[in-house]
């Protein structure tokens, strides 16, 4: 068997977020998760991912002997006499980091950052020829690149050097509206529904920046985020949000300015480049591929006969691009159930353990589809742990989408935020066109689509109430067989196979990886109900 151990190192002037480990066995993919994940930190910047390759070894049942060869997405200089003293510290760094991590110095093969990318979206797309955008806020020199990618071959056509940077400027303007940088995004694009177009701050903005095919936004993120958000104070005379406990109609109306602009530049380089090389299908990959909306776009345009957006699209993601180069390969399962599953047993002992009084139904998905029928908000913990930001169906909160109520209770009683935020829907496989418009299937949750009118009145829940969007996930039974059973339960009591579908951490928290994880945020939260696999938890007042 031979071993290659795909990391994210976050360490070292080796990326600053998002660190993961990927273990490939015999050329295949057989594990994958994220560091933040294992040691309860969102996004663990600046951060070796340590754990995650404890937990590649554990899943395998080796030791760092059996690595044959460690792979990153990120050029590393070669040689004393190649690089600068700065370089050589870089380098070692990284080495006694996986020499920690390993138990050993296995060979380290680096992989261009956005090459890693663009292969992670490539290789799984199954297009024999694709037009390939990376877009993020800085990989190496890059920060956006355009490919051809066709037989095998993944060939740079175009390259935007950072700083001129479509993630920095997006990032920069969730710093000035109160939102985290390089973690706050989809806040903000989330927000972006609720404003208005046409007002004075942002007429301000586009005189400040260049979009389209050769955009050009130096001017405001030219010296870094940081600075970026300085300019902004100074563009719109006003200082940068401090709290979120309410936004007013300008800031609504700059998140909506500049996620227009983001959807322009990025569709307006697409169809360049579409024409030019005579193509039609669409991969997508970076940080930036993760705004739905935007993938929204560029799904309807009329250029695009067919997008793929990697699930795994942030810099977790690239780790397992530059294995695919690395090795060759041309295969990548379409799964992001990459992660640790926890044994019934053990579910059982550590419940006996903390003494929390639990139950085993008969029929445990049909317990939860009553619960859920019923009005419970549901933790629901099943399988391997999903890969990516998405929760698909194995690590998610649940609840009924036909009341907007459900989304005032998950938002302010589960998740801790803002009365605003967006839900999103999971839906039947075989259900979906009938309630959503827009190409299908979606399994994972990387593109808005329009909600039918007809069942618009259905999921009030688990759409966007700025713009009646929804970001689906298609469930079918190969997929996720359990999940897909808990829907098609939901749907012969309700009528509605959808379910609204929210990932199942705190506001601010990673995604939980354990079953004392999931316990925790039930003990702290509204959940009502908890579903381990077969055992089911509940609040005794929650059916009262």
């Amino acid at each position: 068997m031979t071993y290659v151990l795909a990391i994210n190192p976050t360490i070292e002037g080796f990326g600053t977020h998002d660190p993961a480990a990927a273990l490939f066995a015999d050329d295949g993919l057989a594990f994958a998760i994220e560091e933040g994940r294992l040691i309860d930190r969102k996004r663990a910047p600046e951060t070796f991912p340590t754990a995650a390759v404890g937990s590649c070894l554990d899943y395998a049942g080796i030791d760092g002997s059996a690595i044959d060869r460690v792979v990153i997405p990120w050029n590393v200089p070669i040689g004393a006499e190649n690089g600068s003293v700065a370089a050589k510290r870089r380098r070692a760094g990284l080495e006694r980091a996986i020499v920690e991590a390993v138990g050993r110095a296995p060979p380290v093969d680096s992989v261009n950052h956005h090459r890693s990318h663009a292969a992670s979206a490539f290789v799984p797309s199954g297009f024999d020829e694709a037009l390939v955008l990376t877009i993020d806020g800085r990989g190496g020199r890059d920060s956006t690149v355009v490919w051809r990618g066709g037989d095998g071959t993944l060939k740079r056509i175009r390259r935007y050097e950072a700083p001129n940077s479509l993630g920095y400027l997006y990032a920069a303007v969730a710093g000035y509206l109160g939102f985290q940088p390089f973690g706050g995004e989809g806040k903000m694009m989330g927000l972006a529904p609720y404003g208005a177009i046409g007002s004075d701050i942002g007429e301000r903005f586009r005189g400040a920046v260049r979009g389209g095919v050769d955009y050009d936004v130096t001017p405001l993120v030219g010296s870094g985020v940081p600075t970026a958000i300085d300019r902004l104070e100074r563009l719109f005379g006003a200082p940068r949000a401090s709290s979120r406990r309410s936004v007013s109609a300008r800031e609504k109306a700059l998140a909506r300015t500049v996620q227009a602009f983001l959807e322009e530049t990025v569709v307006a380089i697409c169809e360049t480049y579409c024409a030019e090389l005579g193509l039609d299908r669409v991969c997508l990959a970076g940080g930036v591929a993760l705004n739905c909306k935007l993938n929204q776009r560029l799904a309807e345009s009329p250029a695009v006969s067919e997008l793929f957006v990697q699930p795994v699209a942030h810099d977790a993601g690239a780790a397992l691009g530059a294995a695919l180069v690395t090795m060759g390969t041309r295969s990548l399962p379409a799964t992001v159930y990459l992660g640790p599953s926890a044994e019934p047993n053990v579910i059982k002992r550590l419940l006996v353990r903390d003494g929390v009084e639990y139950s085993v139904p008969d029929d445990p998905v049909e317990y939860a589809a009553v619960a859920l029928a019923e009005g419970a908000i549901v933790g629901w913990f099943q399988g391997r742990l999903e890969m990516g930001p998405r929760a698909l169906g194995n690590r998610s909160i649940l609840a009924d989408p036909r009341s907007s109520d459900a989304r005032g209770r998950v938002n302010g009683f589960v998740k801790g935020r803002a009365s605003w935020r967006p839900f999103a829907p999971s839906v039947l496989a075989e259900s979906a066109t009938r309630y959503f418009n827009g190409p299908m299937p979606a399994p994972h949750m990387m593109r808005t689509v329009d909600v039918t009118p007809q069942r618009d009145g259905e999921i009030p829940a688990a759409r966007h109430p700025g713009d009646g969007t929804a970001r689906p996930q298609t469930v079918t039974r190969g997929d996720n067989p359990r999940y897909h059973r808990l829907l098609e339960a939901f749907a012969e009591r309700t009528g509605v196979p959808v379910l609204l579908n929210t990932s199942f951490n705190e506001s601010g928290a990673p995604i939980v990886a354990t079953p004392a994880d999931a316990l925790d945020v039930f003990d702290r939260t509204g959940l009502d109900l908890l579903v381990l696999e077969d055992c089911v938890v509940e609040r005794s007042d929650h059916r009262q």
